[in-house]
């Protein structure tokens, strides 16, 4: 069953096939910063980092259960109430990071990542962590 629909402020990466296990949308913020930081020195972490958004898009969580290329950051509030925490994630290379997670959108899996950052230190920033856990919470079906 195909995802008809527009996620405001979001675009799918890549182009999804029916075998694909994950719906995978982007942020425009996410692709404007991914952009400026494949002109500078994160090439090919760049290149590294949607290579890993792929994977997970086609294949799942299944080829990355033992990956350091992509891992959980851990569980952070929804900021709605009722509602569990949200699992967060991030696709990373170096000092580059990826930050999302999976929501349900009329019913089927998509993973949204809304955030990305090139790390200054080596523990993430957990104020980023909870503002992608409240986007995702936005987003997921009740």
């Amino acid at each position: 069953m195909e995802l008809l629909m527009q996620i405001e402020g979001y675009t799918p990466l890549g182009e999804r096939h029916e075998t694909d296990e994950l719906h995978m949308w982007v942020s425009q913020g996410l692709v404007d910063f991914l952009k400026a930081e494949r002109l500078g020195a994160n090439r090919k972490h760049v290149d590294k980092v949607v290579l890993t958004l792929g994977n997970l898009r086609r294949n799942g969580f299944r080829d990355l259960s033992n990956s350091t290329l992509f891992v959980p950051e851990g569980r952070f509030p929804a900021g709605r109430p009722g509602m569990a925490d949200m699992a967060v994630y991030a696709a990373k290379s170096y000092q580059l990071r990826v930050y999302g997670g999976i929501v349900r959108i009329r019913g089927q899996s998509v993973f949204l990542c809304p955030e990305g950052t090139v790390k200054k230190q080596n523990k993430a920033d957990q104020a980023q962590l909870k503002r992608v856990a409240k986007i995702l919470g936005e987003y997921h079906e009740r």
